[in-house]
């Protein structure tokens, strides 16, 4: 099993072992990767999450600097504007999760509804440090 951390946290934020199961009458659907991994939905406006996301990104590629990952940090960055353009046009659209402890410069996850009601999460792969188990 495959588990993967915020590497500014430590959180726990998803799993390559976190499907999808039945449910039975009487039963709270809930959304997996939320509850197994107990992200905490914050409440950000597109100007909050904005402020954010620069603190975090900047955040980040010091931490890819310090333990030597220089061409992470360099892609990071030169990927960064269009991601966040693109997230910031549909921010009206998005839930917003952080890991358990709610840490300040911790990874943000994004949800982003279908139609049928269907979260697909997105994540900053940069962010994220895989750990096997």
């Amino acid at each position: 099993m495959k588990v993967f951390k915020d590497i500014m946290s430590g959180d726990e934020m998803l799993s390559d072992s976190c499907g999808e199961e039945g449910v039975e009458d009487g039963v709270v659907r809930v959304i997996n990767i939320v509850d197994a991994f107990k992200l905490q939905e914050v409440p950000f406006d597109k100007k909050q999450y904005q402020a954010h996301i620069k603190g975090y990104l900047q955040a980040l590629k010091a931490k890819l600097e310090a333990d030597g990952k220089p061409e992470a940090a360099a892609e990071l960055v030169a990927q960064s504007k269009s991601v966040i353009a693109g997230i910031l046009g549909k921010a009206d659209e998005l839930s917003f999760y952080m890991g358990e402890n709610l840490q300040e410069n911790s990874m943000v996850v994004l949800a982003e509804w279908d139609a049928e009601g269907i979260p697909t999460f997105m994540y900053w792969r940069h962010g994220l440090v895989e750990e096997k188990y």
